[in-house]
């Protein structure tokens, strides 16, 4: 598996505060389209202070964090 990693962002376009008329965003996915492993995209989460990262990685790898008691121990609240 290649190891490269990557991160996007975009300050010019608020994607949390658009609103069509059924309220504002809770979530944004991107879908596919351009993604690799180790694509992570940030973005202005729906709640002001917060924020949205989106992951790309293949399905074993989060089952492997998933099944990592350490790493989720880090998400428990």
């Amino acid at each position: 598996m290649k190891k490269d990693l990557q991160t996007r962002s975009s300050h010019r376009f608020n994607m949390s505060g658009n609103d069509f008329g059924w309220g504002r965003p809770i979530a944004m996915k991107a879908g596919i389209r351009g993604k690799s492993n180790g694509m992570t995209t940030v973005n202005e989460g729906p709640v002001e202070g917060s924020i949205d990262i989106d992951i790309s990685l293949p399905m074993e790898v989060f089952e492997a964090m998933e099944h990592d008691v350490e790493f989720m121990e880090a998400f428990l609240f």
